[in-house]
């Protein structure tokens, strides 16, 4: 359990955002009389440019917890080393990844391929349902394939997203120099993922 300090340039979750996250929930008992929530982020990035989002989007978790007082368990993990376990023990979900040739990356895809169907029981329930996630793509000029397929996947898992999926479009030439240099996360984007983060953490933590 860990107590995060206050990040800098972190944009803190919209007051009315959080205020319409806790419209929708019931009051739970304070953080002291109950187990701290478990946050999961799951990544995968070819030219650094998910990998950049996803550190934004913990920012924003540990910024979230900070502000609500809370303590939050946050976990980020490349996709090839998430597992069934870490899925099953989370309490909700942050996902990015890339798309590439207009499909999600196959990296980020095999982890829902090794995990899916181990997160429903023998009556064919997800173990997994309600719970809230968030998802941003990192693309040149599209991304609404990769964002379709991951949300199609949380569809069948009963997962409850936050939040529109966020895909942010570099905007670079679609030619193979542009495709495969490594890449910055611009300032806009960032904040982009780091309300998305604070927006997940925020309602884990109410």
């Amino acid at each position: 359990m860990l107590r995060f300090p206050t990040p800098t340039s972190i944009v803190v979750p919209a007051r009315s955002a959080l205020k319409r996250i806790r419209s929708d929930h019931t009051l739970r008992p304070s953080s002291s009389s109950r187990q701290a929530p478990r946050l999961l982020i799951v990544y995968h990035s070819r030219t650094g440019l998910a990998k950049q989002m996803s550190e934004a989007m913990e920012n924003g978790a540990r910024l979230a917890s900070e502000e609500m007082e809370s303590d939050l368990n946050l976990t980020r993990l490349r996709a090839a080393d998430a597992s069934i376990d870490d899925v099953l023990q989370s309490d909700g979900y942050l996902f990015c990844a890339p798309e590439n040739l207009a499909s999600a990356s196959g990296e980020m895809l095999e982890f829902f391929h090794r995990t899916y169907y181990h997160a429903f029981d023998d009556n064919e329930t997800s173990l997994i349902t309600a719970r809230p996630y968030g998802l941003a793509i990192a693309a040149g000029s599209d991304g609404t394939n990769a964002a379709r397929q991951i949300e199609r996947i949380c569809k069948g898992w009963g997962l409850r997203p936050v939040e529109d999926t966020f895909i942010n479009r570099n905007g670079l030439p679609q030619d193979k120099t542009s495709i495969l240099q490594p890449k910055l996360c611009q300032p806009d984007a960032r904040k982009r993922c780091e309300q998305l983060g604070g927006l997940v953490a925020a309602t884990l933590l109410l």
